[in-house]
């Protein structure tokens, strides 16, 4: 009974091994390029930057941040003394803290990087425009255009933040709805069943693309959801 028991085993073993070297060998002769794989893993990505573009865009922000938290952490709490699992712990929580604002901070720097834009370069073209549309040019001091374009920036750079979510929900299901499109029109002449569909060049892609960016668009949403990020 033993030795059958054995003997069982053995076979087992060797239709598993067998299994496993079949998969790698099939994996490893795929055509990735020229073949269907390829365009299929396309459109399912694309698409799915179409759709979700700006949640993955938060993701690996978020992501990003928590790398960042983390190797904070460990120059933080290693120097104050923390070893093994206090020191493991004190980096998970640093590195969930900056996970976290990471959106915030990035939204914060949008805001920094266009007031400093503006404010270097508002104040030549507030002056001339003041100085055309008032008669006395003489009452145009420096203070009163520093202080106009102070207040011009500070819109400009708040409307650019109030604007991040559109621009990249905009930029994401275009490039992805796009995309997606391109890879469809690549996969039909290497698909294993032939299929009847316009050609390349046919107007019916580009409003394929457009209707898809633009239902990208709006499942994606345009106006900003609260949440954890």
């Amino acid at each position: 009974m033993t030795q059958y028991f054995v003997r069982e085993q053995r076979i087992n073993d060797m239709d598993w091994h067998y299994a496993v070297n079949s998969f790698v060998d099939m994996f490893s002769n795929l055509d990735f390029k020229n073949g269907p794989l390829f365009y299929v893993i396309g459109i399912v990505l694309a698409g799915y930057c179409c759709l979700e573009g700006y949640g993955i865009y938060k993701m690996v922000l978020g992501s990003l941040g928590f790398a960042l938290g983390f190797r904070i952490g460990y120059f933080v709490f290693s120097k104050i003394g923390f070893s093994g699992e206090a020191l493991l712990m004190g980096e998970t929580f640093l590195g969930l803290i900056v996970m976290v604002v990471s959106y915030r901070i990035f939204l914060a720097g949008v805001f920094l990087a266009v007031f400093q834009f503006a404010i270097y370069n508002l104040p030549v073209y507030v002056e001339a425009f003041l100085k055309e549309k008032t008669e006395h040019s003489f009452l145009i001091t420096g203070f009163i255009v520093t202080v106009v374009s102070l207040i011009l920036a500070y819109v400009i750079a708040r409307y650019s933040v109030t604007m991040t979510r559109p621009v990249l929900v905009c930029l994401t299901a275009v490039v992805g709805g796009f995309a997606a499109i391109n890879f469809l029109i690549d996969l039909i002449p290497v698909f294993p069943y032939e299929v009847e569909l316009p050609p390349p060049e046919s107007v019916i892609w580009l409003f394929a693309k457009v209707f898809l960016s633009a239902a990208g668009v709006g499942i994606q949403g345009v106006n900003e959801q609260t949440g954890v990020f």
